[in-house]
């Protein structure tokens, strides 16, 4: 199903553009952008070099893991790398500024 979708928008496209690829490229981007279906199905089969070409550039010292990797692959999977413990940071304070604004920002939409 995604490969029909992918092909409907692409045949979207150039009709709308009437055959002008260049225009068709340049739809296609902006529909991607707002379509995470069609974004996807453009990028699903060149994810991993897009990845390795990311974890390249990066520099040694990022590269690193920080401290000891005992850890498995399937356990970092799972947690999505991130084992950094968890900060106790209390909630910033709100100001009358900022508890005007919100307060405007309800108002307007309870207008409509």
């Amino acid at each position: 199903m995604p490969d029909t979708y992918l092909t409907s928008k692409i045949q979207e496209a150039l009709k709308v553009t009437n055959g002008d690829k260049k225009d068709a490229v340049k739809l296609l981007t902006t529909w991607a952008v707002r379509d995470q279906a069609l974004l996807l199905g453009f990028t699903k089969a060149h994810l991993k070099d897009i990845i390795s070409d990311k974890l390249d550039g990066l520099p040694k010292s990022a590269k690193k893991m920080s401290g000891g990797n005992d850890g498995s692959f399937k356990e970092a999977i799972v947690l999505g790398g991130d084992k950094r413990a968890a900060v106790a940071v209390p909630p910033p304070k709100s100001s009358e500024r900022q508890a005007s604004v919100m307060h405007q920002l309800a108002a307007a939409f309870k207008k409509k």
